[in-house]
């Protein structure tokens, strides 16, 4: 994943995941440092609500097909790069 922001562009990489708390935290790399980021169920309410929209749930719905796709075709392309 890619983090885009004012203090520029870092790789996000989730390693894993867990509850801490009645939390998700998803645990990782962003740029160099450790991160950890904290979701909250009434977060991911608000995260539903937000992807219930067509073109969102197209994509997810089409997400599994395209890594396939890419992983097989091995073009030396990211995942998030259109086109």
């Amino acid at each position: 994943m890619k983090v885009v922001s004012g203090a520029g562009e870092f790789e996000l990489v989730v390693d894993r995941m867990a509850t801490r708390d009645g939390c998700l935290v998803m645990l990782g790399q962003m740029g160099i440092w450790q991160a950890e980021t904290t979701i909250s169920p009434g977060e991911m309410l608000h995260l539903l609500r937000v992807a219930l929209r067509p073109r969102v749930l197209l994509f997810l719905l089409l997400a599994p097909w395209r890594a396939l796709r890419h992983r097989a075709r091995g073009d030396g392309t990211t995942a998030n790069q259109t086109g």
